[in-house]
């Protein structure tokens, strides 16, 4: 890896120890990026692409989604006359545990369990919107226990924050209701989702108000009867990295292997010429505690907005940052102006990653989750400019970098997701 910036953090002198074990679900916390699959579990893996331009955060492109059992070097995939064309039923905004996608589907009305099988879409179940509905794509969710999932949004005003339990197995509604939070300011409204993500015995909501983006705020609710026992405010970032779609297409939060908590978050550039324009940083919340960890400051530059943000191990994190500075892109918006680095947890230090002496090619697609862990190795997909969209598997203990699939050129490469046979 080209190590192409360096900080060195206040938190050098008390360094972890460097345990490569991936981040996975401890007894206590359930994280929405960790690999759900048990390494002994036969898995595949969906390829999702779209045809024009990246289908994410409600573009109507076509959707195609390919089944495939290695993410490997093979021959390159190709979509012509194969795979499953999922536009009109599915969102790539969706929760996948187990062998199963859970959305809101593209009928807006009911909430569904669904897979992919033999090039098409199966519905397992569905059910209606009772009393609480959602928006589609716009909430966000937790899983307190393997079935049992809580899913959360606005109402139509944005003026109160939804609740809905459900039983997973059963795909029946167990309870629902209104989160007790602060109201928002007069004349303001609560964004649309938030993020969030459980951990001993409670989901850590984290959320903002529309027009309000000096700061955000995170409250700690009790997963049994959804009542907030605190919430605390975080005033060193303006929002954090995903604030209306969740963490239904992106990884914005990790849980390192010791329980801490960290949450990707943006600022807006000094002198932009558009919100979308933005530096981020990462915040902390240690296990056990109820508040932010005002002596941890994490990815500490002047440029580079955060986009995703993985858990590696216990001391290091993928991210997928656009930076046009960087990549010499003519701008923002839709360029090939994203890359992705390691960033030491304990350092700060960050690390562009490399193959064959030669960092990985730049990426567009801000709207996309091409990076996943599974048994010690991060698949990590590029959208190049002038190449095949392809993957990369970094070797997380050794740092070895090696090429693995490839996909034809004409489509956009938006999503690799693990699911269980």
């Amino acid at each position: 890896m080209k190590v192409i910036k360096y900080f060195v953090s206040a938190l050098a002198a008390t360094a972890l120890s460097a345990s490569f074990f991936a981040c996975s679900s401890e007894a206590g916390y359930i994280s929405p990026d960790e690999d759900i699959t048990d390494p002994e579990t036969e898995a595949h893996f969906d390829i999702w692409v779209s045809i024009g331009a990246n289908s994410g955060m409600g573009s109507d492109n076509t959707q195609l989604v390919k089944s495939v059992k290695s993410l490997e070097e093979q021959d390159p995939i190709d979509f012509k006359n194969s795979g499953a064309d999922v536009t009109a039923k599915l969102y790539q905004e969706t929760i996948v545990k187990g062998k199963f996608y859970y959305q809101i589907p593209k009928e807006k009305d009911r909430f569904g369990k669904y897979q992919i099988v033999n090039d098409r879409v199966v519905t397992v179940a569905e059910f209606p919107f009772t009393g609480n509905t959602l928006k589609d794509r716009r909430y966000t969710y937790a899983w307190i226990d393997d079935a049992t999932l809580v899913l959360m949004g606005s109402n139509g005003t944005s003026g109160k924050i939804l609740w809905i339990k459900v039983d997973t197995e059963s795909m029946r509604i167990l309870a629902e209701g209104e989160l007790d939070l602060p109201e928002p300011p007069t004349g303001d409204k609560f964004n649309t989702s938030g993020i969030a993500n459980y951990r001993d015995g409670k989901i850590i909501y984290s959320f903002i108000y529309s027009n309000t983006k000096t700061h955000f705020y995170t409250a700690f609710i009790h997963a049994e009867d959804m009542t907030t026992e605190v919430v605390v405010k975080e005033d060193r970032a303006e929002f954090m990295a995903g604030t209306a779609y969740g963490e239904l297409l992106q990884n914005k939060t990790f849980f390192t292997p010791n329980g801490d908590y960290y949450i990707a978050c943006n600022n807006v550039l000094e002198g932009a010429s558009s919100t979308t324009q933005q530096r981020g940083n990462l915040v902390r919340i240690k296990k056990g505690a109820s508040d932010f960890d005002k002596d941890y400051l994490g990815y500490n530059y002047p440029n580079g907005k955060l986009v995703t943000a993985v858990c590696l191990n216990s001391t290091k994190a993928l991210l997928y940052i656009q930076d046009p500075v960087h990549t010499g892109a003519a701008g923002w918006g839709s360029d090939y102006n994203c890359y992705y680095a390691v960033l030491d947890l304990v350092t700060d230090q960050i690390s562009e990653i490399s193959y064959n002496d030669s960092v990985l090619p730049y990426s567009s697609g801000t709207f996309s989750q091409r990076s996943y862990v599974r048994n010690g190795k991060a698949y990590i997909g590029v959208n190049p400019k002038e190449d095949q969209p392809c993957i990369y598997i970094y070797d997380i203990n050794s740092g070895q970098v090696t090429k693995g699939l490839t996909i034809t050129q004409g489509y956009e490469f938006d999503r690799i997701i693990s699911l269980e046979d």
